[in-house]
């Protein structure tokens, strides 16, 4: 199992909505200040299966930007 941090930003005053959005898709979800406004942690079996979630992610409506962090499991 390896896990991902996707750091995303959405339009301003849709905050609420994207953070339901995406706790159905990832398996935490962070507000954060800053120049993102939300970090998520994403823990995935494939290559294959993270790019379907970051494809979901990126279609959201109101998601403008994100960037994600993949770690290295044997450095854990």
């Amino acid at each position: 199992m390896a896990t991902a941090f996707i750091l995303v930003n959405c339009d301003m005053g849709y905050e609420k909505q994207t953070i339901s959005n995406l706790k159905e898709l990832c398996n935490e979800v962070q507000g954060t200040y800053g120049i993102y406004d939300f970090v998520c942690k994403l823990e995935y079996d494939s290559i294959e299966s993270i790019e379907q979630v970051l494809e979901k992610i990126r279609h959201l409506q109101n998601i403008t930007h994100t960037v994600t962090i993949h770690t290295i499991p044997e450095q854990a």
